[in-house]
C-alpha cells in the first residue's frame, strides 16, 4: 500500500472517529437557520417548492436543507443521522487533499497537508458540526483538482455544486472560472488562444444555468435576491460607508490572522525572506506557486470587496476557500531539505492548534463556531437546561441571544417545542447570558452583573452561562 493511500486511511478513521464523537451534539450558531431549520421546512412541507418561508429564506439556495431533509426520510429525523449525513463530504475532503498533496508536493510526506488543513481550527470546528461550508469545501476542492488535472467533468461537477450550495459558493465558481482561464501572456505564442478560452468558461456553464436559475427563480417567486428590507438578514446586508469599509477591511485582515493563522503568514513570510534576493522576482516562485498566487488573488477579489462593504459578513467561515488555497501555497513553498522542513512544518502545525485555545475577553465577539474552543457549550447548555426545569421556571420565561432562541426541537431534534425566547431585559423575569452569545451589548452584559441576581452558573473551559433572575417585578 503506498503511503498516500495509508495516509488517506488514517484520515478517514479520524473524521469517522470525530463524527462518530459528536454524534448527538445539537445544532450550533448559523447551522440552525441553515440546516436546520430549513431541512425542517422541506420535512414537513415535502419537495414541491425551493421557496423558504421569508422568516428562514435568507436568499441562498437551500438544496444543503433538502439534502438534510432527504436524508432524514431515508434514516430517521436524529442528531445522529444529521452528523453522519457529513461524512460522504467529510471523507471526500480527505480524498481530495490527498489528491492535492501529490500534486503539490510528491518529493514530501502527504500526511502534512491534511494535518495543516484540518489544524485549521475553522475547517476543524466546521468539520464537525451540520454545515454547509462543509459541502462547500468538497465542490471547491474537486473543481480546483479538475481544474488542475484537466479533468472535466470534476470542473463541471465542482462547479455546479459550488453554485447550488449557497451565493458565496456562486462567487468562488466565478473565482475558480477565472483562474482556468490560460495567462494572456500566451495570447501570441497560442493560435487557438480564443478557442481554449471558450473551451475552458463552457465547462462552467451548466454552474452558470444552476446558479443564475435559481436566482432568477427566486426573483420571480419573491420579487428579491440576497435580501430585502424586511428580511432578519438586511442588517447584515446593510451597506458601509468608507469608514465602514474600512473598518470592516481591518477585521478581514484580523480574522486572516486569527485562531492561529498568524503562524502560517509567519511561516510565509520567512520562507520568502529566505528565497531573496534574487536578481528577477519573477524567479522567487515556480509557476505553481504563481498559479497558487493568482487564485488567492482571485477569491481575494471576489470575496473580500462585497464583505467589506456589507455590515455583518465578516464570519470566519465566509473565508475558508482563501484559508485553504492558502495552506496549499504555504505547504508548496516549504524547503526540500527534510530537516527544515519538518522543523518549519511542527512549528506552524503547533501554532495553528494553539488556535483553539485563544479566547477573547467578553465584551469582543468572537466567531464560536471557528474554533473547537467552543466544544464545552454542548455539556453546558444541556445541563443549564436540566437546572432551570429543576427550578422550576418554563424556558419560555427566559430570555436569552443568539444562538439559543426558539424551540429546543431545532436544536435537539428532540420533539420539544418549547425554548428560550428573544431577551427583554425590560420585562423578562430571568436571562440566560454566555459569553458565546456575541450580541450582547458590553451595556447589558454590566447590568446583569451589577443589579441582577445570579441564580444559575456554569463554567467549563473559558465558557460560562449565567442564568440572572430580575430583582424588579416583571412580567411572565
Amino acid at each position: 500500500m503506498s503511503k498516500i493511500i495509508r495516509v488517506r486511511y488514517v484520515f478517514y478513521a479520524i473524521v469517522i472517529v470525530a463524527t462518530w464523537l459528536v454524534k448527538d451534539h445539537p445544532f450550533f450558531w448559523d447551522t440552525v437557520q441553515l440546516g436546520s431549520k430549513q431541512a425542517h421546512f422541506f420535512f414537513a412541507n415535502g419537495f414541491g417548492s425551493f421557496i423558504l418561508p421569508v422568516e428562514i429564506d435568507s436568499g441562498h439556495p437551500p438544496f444543503f436543507g433538502v439534502y438534510l431533509a432527504l436524508v432524514w426520510k431515508a434514516f430517521g429525523k436524529t442528531l445522529a443521522v444529521s452528523h453522519f449525513a457529513m461524512l460522504p463530504f467529510l471523507l471526500g475532503n480527505v480524498y481530495l487533499l490527498t489528491k492535492m498533496a501529490a500534486w503539490l508536493r510528491p518529493d514530501h510526506r502527504p500526511g502534512w497537508l491534511l494535518l495543516f488543513a484540518f489544524a485549521d481550527p475553522v475547517l476543524a470546528s466546521q468539520s464537525i458540526l451540520v454545515s454547509p461550508d462543509i459541502v462547500l469545501v468538497s465542490f471547491l476542492l474537486l473543481c480546483l483538482h479538475g481544474i488542475l488535472t484537466q479533468r472535466k467533468w470534476q470542473v463541471i461537477l465542482g462547479a455546479t455544486g459550488l453554485a447550488l450550495v449557497s451565493t458565496r459558493g456562486m462567487m468562488v465558481a466565478f473565482a475558480l472560472g477565472l483562474f482556468s482561464l490560460p495567462a494572456l501572456s500566451r495570447f501570441r505564442a497560442e493560435k487557438n488562444f480564443l478557442r481554449v478560452i471558450v473551451s475552458r468558461l463552457a465547462l462552467f456553464i451548466p454552474a452558470a444555468v444552476a446558479g443564475g436559475g435559481f436566482l432568477l427563480y427566486h426573483y420571480l417567486s419573491t420579487g428579491w435576491i440576497g435580501y430585502h428590507e424586511a428580511s432578519t438578514w438586511a442588517p447584515s446586508f446593510e451597506r458601509t460607508d468608507l469608514s465602514g469599509f474600512f473598518r470592516n477591511a481591518a477585521i478581514l485582515g484580523w480574522r486572516m490572522l486569527d485562531f492561529g493563522r498568524v503562524f502560517i503568514w509567519l511561516g510565509i513570510a520567512w520562507l520568502i525572506y529566505k528565497r531573496l534576493p534574487v536578481k528577477d522576482l519573477r524567479h522567487v516562485f515556480d509557476n505553481t506557486e504563481w498559479r497558487l498566487l493568482k487564485l488567492l488573488a482571485l477569491l481575494a477579489l471576489c470575496l473580500l470587496p462585497a464583505m467589506a462593504m456589507h455590515a455583518g459578513l465578516s464570519g470566519h467561515r465566509y473565508l475558508l476557500p482563501i484559508f485553504l488555497v492558502l495552506t496549499f501555497f504555504f505547504v508548496k513553498i516549504l524547503p526540500k531539505e527534510k530537516h527544515r522542513w519538518n522543523k518549519l512544518s511542527a512549528l506552524v502545525l503547533a501554532g495553528l492548534l494553539s488556535g483553539n485555545f485563544w479566547l477573547y475577553p467578553k465584551n469582543i465577539a468572537m466567531g464560536w463556531d471557528a474554533t473547537l474552543a467552543h466544544l464545552p457549550w454542548y455539556p453546558l447548555s444541556k445541563e443549564i437546561i436540566h437546572r432551570i426545569g429543576e427550578e422550576g421556571i418554563a424556558l419560555s420565561e427566559v430570555g436569552t441571544a443568539f444562538p439559543n432562541i426558539g424551540p429546543r426541537e431545532i436544536f435537539e431534534l428532540n420533539g420539544r417545542e418549547d425554548g428560550f425566547k428573544a431577551r427583554s431585559p425590560e420585562s423578562d423575569c430571568y436571562i440566560l447570558y454566555s459569553n458565546v452569545m456575541n450580541d450582547f451589548t458590553d451595556e447589558e452584559v454590566h447590568a446583569l452583573e451589577s443589579d441582577w441576581e445570579v441564580i444559575e452558573k456554569l463554567e467549563k473551559g473559558g465558557l460560562c452561562m449565567i442564568l440572572f433572575k430580575n430583582p424588579l417585578p416583571c412580567e411572565n
